[in-house]
């Protein structure tokens, strides 16, 4: 596939050389690629896809970064006079694969961003303005990417790594409304405006992408699509700070290397290694809309900034060379990580407190780098945060000196989490504070390459926690601990960096090794580990050797330098600071609050439930409106159909499920899946079955074994660990049937026992490595099973009330 891009990009470059030029070779080239592809078109397949819909690729996006390359190269011959080709692309390419496009709405992804922009080419290539308008305007449309995608500090939600591919493909819709007259909300366009400059406002000193959610690890900024991004930008509107960027991209300071210009596969991103720029490795978006010449600039130095709306605080200190932030905020829909009040701090090139950003999608260890333990950030009981946002509290930053405190409410149940971040000019305070139920388990991980002075480990130790996938103590090695308590003073050191730790209450501080970048690595962190229903973890990090002693008296952080005495401490008011030196005294008050803690949240939504009799059932039946397809409808699948009955009897739930209409074909239980990272049994029939109780929950993979009656039972991760009591199967007709009997806990209120329910039924056909699609008893209507894997959504489940 990554031919058909480069080829798809060569054909634009080519007809825009020619229109420019006017050199007939290029226009040959062109024309050859249209032609070719618009009679080959037809002919690929469109099956077994991962992503979506598409004839050459394995998703639907790609499709569209192709189909735009093909409309702007046809844009660009017909400019030119050469109208040769231009009635077969529309009607042989561009409309058929405009339709298989539109199939495939993916809502608020970055994804969605390419299918409309290929929508809106197509469109304005085939004079369709009235289907252009409804592109830009419709519910996951253009102008709603800029409002809803785009967050109000002008930052794609997903993280530096997506929002540059997104705003990259929002450039085109932006540009082609402009061109064809298509107003948008000014607001929205200086949002998006906006979005040129932030990638530098939260770069790290080393010119690097912090690697936050699934970034890829130390992406440097100092490749050609970033200049050309800057370019774009300028064009636009005047603004220094894409201008200094561009001289610091522009700088002969680091030696070239290739660029992978001559291997580009047009706008699907290629990372290289950092090298030396110049203009000419711009593409042809630039060629069109760049400046002649580049403004002169001085080069500022870097900056502290707040990305309010992503939720990143990141202050920067010794002239942008020391690098502090708070990641607090937007948790990053699907590519988000359980990371809230993650701290990440460096210094040049130094990474001290680092975000390992995301491994291989088809690799194990991408589980390890979505745990909260791969992060420098707050986790409960051993498990993974709850996917939640957090809260920015107060912000102030006054020349050298500066805070965030943020909170984080439900990455447990009744768990409170605020963590706070006072930087100075020579060293930086954390401060996690918490409160819980009775019981819990805090733990901070501290990934922090150090040493540590004055204490003696007491031999190997168990680092334990959550059995999940996805809550990382499955990839820890070589653990070892001891145990502090006020008043200690755990004293970390490395390179450059000296970190004094310490608890307010009785803690195990762990070291251990786990996967770093690459996964083969092996890197050192730390954990400390708390039992309390309320505590602080408080840390200095010093970068500076005018740091002579820290002390944490009761609530209060000591740092003395030389003479010269900081006494740190939280009030109600203001995080203060009481300066002391040669006998003077002075005091700082940081305020800037933006919330109150405890103010009341949002009212959940409530779901009116099903009332389901004690001993009868209720029957439902499954057919098109429940059905979440792949490439094929519901009608091209044969009209699969389902019967489900739900019952409750003797405390317990049974589930029976009837499919008819399919050729019943089930995954062995030691098969692989070489194609992506899901579980291989959900590519052929089976039941996915999730249940959830006041005191409690499961899901599980039901898989039938072709030679007997018995039902493999895989757990899902995250549910809860009720328990199947009994499964079964046997064959029909016309398809099979299941029945999965599930022991309910008993009641905390026995006039009525609530309970949350799904039935996911997979179907396929042999011939095929993925599944063909699903029936979802929550209903699916218009939805695609893509991505899903064996997730789903708790919010979806059917409410039941079992009574008497």
């Amino acid at each position: 596939y990554p031919y058909q891009l480069w080829l798809a990009e060569r054909c634009a470059q080519s007809a825009l050389l020619f229109l420019l030029r006017g050199d007939a070779r290029h226009g040959r080239l062109a024309v050859d690629i249209l032609r070719r592809y618009a009679d080959a078109y037809a002919h690929y397949p469109n099956r077994d896809n991962v992503l979506g819909p598409t004839r050459l690729f394995f998703s639907t996006y790609l499709e569209s970064v192709w189909l735009l390359q093909l409309c702007a190269a046809t844009s660009f011959l017909e400019a030119a006079g050469d109208g040769t080709i231009g009635l077969d692309v529309r009607n042989r390419i561009v409309e058929p694969s405009a339709t298989l496009i539109a199939q495939y709405d993916e809502g608020q992804s970055n994804r969605q961003v390419w299918n409309n922009a290929a929508l809106l080419a197509a469109a304005l290539l085939c004079d369709d303005r009235n289907s252009a308008e409804r592109i830009v305007h419709a519910p996951s449309g253009l102008a709603s990417h800029l409002r809803q995608g785009l967050l109000t500090d002008g930052t794609w939600y997903e993280g530096e790594n997506y929002h540059l591919f997104a705003h990259r493909g929002l450039w085109y819709g932006v540009t082609m409304c402009d061109a064809a007259g298509i107003a948008l909300d000014a607001a929205l366009v200086a949002r998006f405006q906006e979005g040129f400059a932030t990638p530098f406002a939260s770069a790290l000193p080393d010119l690097t992408l912090p690697s936050r959610k699934d970034s890829q690890y130390a992406i440097s900024l100092r490749q050609p699509r970033f200049a050309e991004s800057c370019e774009l930008g300028l064009a636009r509107t005047d603004d220094r700070r894409l201008v200094a960027a561009l001289h610091q991209l522009y700088a002969a300071d680091i030696p070239r290397h290739d660029t992978g210009t001559a291997n580009s596969t047009a706008d699907v991103e290629r990372n290289v290694p950092a090298t030396a720029l110049s203009r000419a490795d711009l593409g042809w978006r630039a060629l069109l809309h760049a400046r002649a010449d580049l403004p002169p600039a001085a080069q500022p130095a870097a900056r502290s900034a707040l990305l309010e709306g992503q939720g990143l605080a990141v202050f920067r200190r010794d002239a942008g060379a020391v690098y502090v932030a708070l990641d607090y905020g937007q948790s990053g829909g699907g590519h988000g990580h359980p990371d809230r009040l993650n701290v990440m701090a460096s210094q040049g090139a130094l990474r001290w407190l680092d975000d390992l950003g995301t491994g291989s999608y088809v690799d194990p260890s991408l589980h390890w780098y979505r745990s909260t333990l791969a992060h420098n950030a707050p986790l409960v009981n051993g498990v993974s945060q709850q996917r939640v946002d957090g809260t920015l509290l107060a912000h102030d930053e006054r020349g050298g000196v500066g805070w965030v405190l943020a909170a984080a409410d439900g990455i447990a149940p009744g768990v409170h989490v605020e963590r706070a971040l006072i930087v100075m000019p020579d060293y930086f305070i954390d401060e996690l504070c918490w409160t819980a139920p009775s019981g819990t388990r805090i733990e901070l991980p501290m990934h922090f390459a150090a040493s540590i002075d004055g204490r003696a480990w007491t031999g190997s130790a168990t680092l334990d926690g959550g059995g999940g996938e996805e809550d990382g103590f499955a990839f820890v090695r070589n653990a070892r601990s001891t145990s502090i308590a006020p008043p200690d003073v755990v004293r970390l050191r490395a390179a450059h960096l000296r970190a004094f730790v310490a608890a307010s209450v009785s803690a195990q501080l762990f070291h251990a090794e786990a996967p770093g970048q690459p996964a083969t690595e092996r890197r050192p962190f730390y954990l400390l580990r708390c039992h309390s229903e309320e505590g602080a973890i408080r840390s200095v990090w010093a970068w500076s050797s005018r740091v002579t002693n820290v002390a944490f008296e009761d609530n209060r952080v000591v740092v003395s330098l030389g003479d010269e005495r900081h006494v740190h401490q939280r009030t109600a008011e203001h995080w203060q600071v009481e300066l002391s030196a040669a006998g003077a005294a002075s005091g700082i008050e940081l305020t800037g609050w933006r919330v109150r803690a405890g103010d009341a949240a949002p009212p959940l939504r409530v779901h009116v439930p099903i009332a389901l009799p004690r001993g009868r059932s209720l029957t439902f039946e499954l057919g098109e409106a429940h059905y979440r397809r792949s490439e094929d409808s519901w009608t091209d699948a044969g009209q699969p159909r389902a019967q489900v009955v739900v019952a409750t009897n003797n405390g317990e739930l049974t589930v029976r499920i009837g499919v008819t209409g399919v050729t019943p074909f089930f995954v062995a239980a030691g098969a692989s899946n070489p194609w992506d990272n899901e579980h291989p049994d959900i590519n052929g029939h089976g039941v996915q079955l999730y249940v959830t109780t006041p005191s409690g929950g499961g899901a599980w993979m039901l898989v039938p074994e072709s030679d007997s009656s018995t039902v493999r039972v895989r757990p899902l991760d995250g549910w809860g660990a009720l328990a199947i009591a009994r499964a079964g199967w046997r064959r029909t007709d016309t398809g099979y049937q299941l029945e999965a009997v599930v022991a309910l806990p008993p009641a905390a209120e026995p006039a009525g026992y609530h309970v949350g329910l799904d039935v996911l039924i997979n179907e396929t056909e042999p011939t095929r490595e993925r599944r063909r699609g699903q029936l979802v008893l929550s209903g699916a209507t218009g939805e695609f099973v893509y991505l899903r894997g064996d997730r789903h959504e708790a919010a979806r489940l059917l409410q039941f009330v079992i009574e008497d």
